[in-house]
């Protein structure tokens, strides 16, 4: 069976950002799997596409092909009342910030197994949760 995987935003921006070609390379294999298992939120769209207009200058196709790819390629989640309330729960017993206990909670909520993100503890579990930095 294959591992369900949940995938940061800083992963995807580290694959559209050649200033570390070496993430760059690594990120973009990451998000590029054709693994159906893959798990995303709304969060890390709107993330994203936030940092792709700001920091990266996409032009807003670049932003419509990211949204349209993501919802082919990903299981995109909603984020819910319970994920919010779990969110408070997971900031409270690990503190972790707001946005990335959001990240773990949507995660969680989706019962995957693995975390890709590097803003957050390597190797650390939260419940079921395990966050890898896939540059390490």
């Amino acid at each position: 069976m294959k591992d369900k995987i949940f995938i940061d935003s800083n992963i995807f921006l580290y694959a559209f950002n050649d200033d570390d070609i070496d993430k760059q390379k690594l990120a973009s294999q990451t998000i590029m799997s054709e693994n159906n298992n893959y798990y995303i939120s709304l969060q890390v769209i709107n993330e994203v596409s936030s940092n792709m207009l700001r920091k990266l200058k996409f032009t807003n196709i670049e932003i419509k092909d990211f949204i349209n790819d993501s919802y082919h390629r990903y299981n995109v989640l909603d984020i819910t009342q319970d994920i919010f309330l779990l969110a408070c729960n997971i900031r409270d017993q690990y503190n972790i910030s707001y946005y990335d206990s959001l990240i773990v909670s949507s995660a969680i909520n989706s019962k995957c197994d693995i975390l890709y993100s590097e803003d957050m503890q390597h190797n650390q579990i939260i419940e079921d949760l395990t966050i890898v930095n896939p540059f390490k």
